[in-house]
């Protein structure tokens, strides 16, 4: 076998990998990307979008291999950064970031999936026979965060990484739209290494790349509430977690792939957990949920799989409509320790008699969107924050230099949806009841 070989992506090309990065994509535990979609239950509104969490691994590996070229990475360091860029999704859930949300309220921590990933990269044999036990190590302190900030961290994570870089363009392509296009070449070419001399450097960029970030940021924003955040697809979530949640606590999926030990809040990836983890890829989670038995679990799962899904019957802008609610029961609502899960339940239960469905059947969902131009003053420089630097070398925070970014109007925007069944199958385009559903909505937040 030639110590490198090409492969061919839609989005960048012919790519050349190393004979080690092709060893490793052939392992078992690689190759189980290939049936976990990027975007979960997104074809079930955009039909393009069947594209895997495998080749954006591998479109991620590429342009982390780029930009340390562009920032003269020794060779050492690069193959470290190509190493966590390939395999930093190597631990990803069912049904992508949906599962994470079941997975985090089970196990009590944030960041599972990531914490899975670390652990298969430093103790999974196959990785390590193909890539190097001691390289598989400094690419996992890397996915992990461990240590000071660093620009080669901020390539596989960081405000500006590579998984951002590829996931907008190969997402944008295969939901067939253009939010997510920008201009990836001169973001890759304006790259800077900020403070070098510092204990803590990072990833930024020449005064000359500024647009080409800028436009990077709005086609994330654009992809966020265009695609992701796309009401039908918010839909497909909704039935999702709701579905593995009712499945875990029934019975129906074992809670043994789901909920990780936890100590001192962090994830604890223990051999048990994590051969039952990996076991799950989406068709068979869902002819799981299919396969149940009668009851709210196979509904959804039907549903899910003959695309009859919930549609958003009703919602309110909540920016628009303090002068009803009140500054204090907006803020109620928009705080997750008031407005907690089980409230929203029994407002669900609730709204479901009184429409004669099933509570599985409505869902409250609240969409709080960040306002992409706005940024606290008050707030210190941290890990999301983009730098931009001029011919004196003086980084300067994006925000400082930006035509568009540098003030927002509003912190975030948000709103309260409605999600139930068609009210009216017989006549779809009466919205009687849809009225009266929203009339419940506005009784319950007004109850609070």
């Amino acid at each position: 076998m030639p110590n490198s070989s090409n492969v061919r992506d839609p989005i960048h090309g012919m790519i050349s990998l190393s004979r080690a990065e092709w060893e490793a994509i052939d392992t078992p535990i690689f190759q189980r990307l290939r049936r976990v979609r990027q975007l979960a239950m997104t074809h079930l509104v955009y039909p393009g979008a069947l594209h895997t969490r495998f080749e954006h691994s591998i479109g991620v590996r590429y342009i982390a291999g780029r930009l340390s070229e562009s920032l003269n990475f020794p060779e050492g360091d690069a193959e470290v950064i190509r190493t966590a860029a390939l395999l930093h999704d190597i631990g990803h859930g069912v049904f992508s970031h949906v599962s994470e949300q079941v997975i985090d309220e089970l196990s009590g921590a944030e960041g599972v999936h990531e914490a899975v990933s670390v652990a298969i990269m430093r103790t999974n044999p196959d990785l390590h026979a193909a890539l190097g036990k001691d390289l598989c190590e400094e690419a996992a302190a890397i996915v992990a965060l461990e240590g000071s900030r660093t620009a080669m961290r901020d390539v596989v994570s960081g405000p500006t990484d590579a998984d951002k870089l590829d996931y907008l363009l190969r997402d944008s392509h295969f939901a067939g739209v253009n939010y997510g296009r920008y201009d990836l070449d001169r973001i890759i070419d304006t790259a800077r290494v900020i403070a070098p001399s510092s204990a803590q450097s990072q990833l930024g960029f020449d005064a000359d790349g500024l647009w080409a970030v800028e436009e990077m940021r709005m086609a994330r924003h654009h992809m966020h509430r265009q695609v992701y955040g796309h009401k039908t697809r918010l839909a497909t979530d909704i039935m999702t977690t709701r579905a593995l949640r009712l499945a875990i606590s029934s019975g129906v999926l074992s809670e043994a792939g789901f909920k990780v030990p936890v100590v001192d809040g962090r994830p604890q990836i223990e051999v048990d957990f994590l051969e039952a983890y990996l076991t799950h890829t989406d068709a068979d989670v869902l002819d799981a949920l299919c396969s149940a038995p009668e009851g709210p679990v196979r509904d959804l799962g039907e549903r899910l799989r003959d695309r009859r899904l919930l549609r958003q019957t009703a919602s309110i802008w909540l920016n628009q409509e303090t002068h009803q609610l009140g500054d204090a029961r907006v803020a109620l609502i928009l705080d997750p320790d008031e407005f907690t899960r089980e409230r929203i339940e029994e407002i669900e239960v609730s709204i479901a008699a009184e429409l004669g469905l099933e509570p599985h059947l409505v869902a409250i969902y609240l969409d709080a969107r960040a306002n992409p131009t706005y940024r606290s003053p008050s707030r210190p420089i941290g890990p999301k924050d983009i730098m931009i630097q001029r011919d004196d070398n003086e980084p300067r925070l994006m925000e400082s230099e930006s035509e568009i970014f540098r003030e927002g109007a509003a912190r975030d925007i948000s709103w309260i949806h409605l999600y139930t069944p068609c009210l009216n199958p017989d006549d779809p385009t009466d919205t009687a009841l849809d009225e009266k559903a929203k009339d419940l909505l506005w009784t319950a937040l007004k109850d609070l």
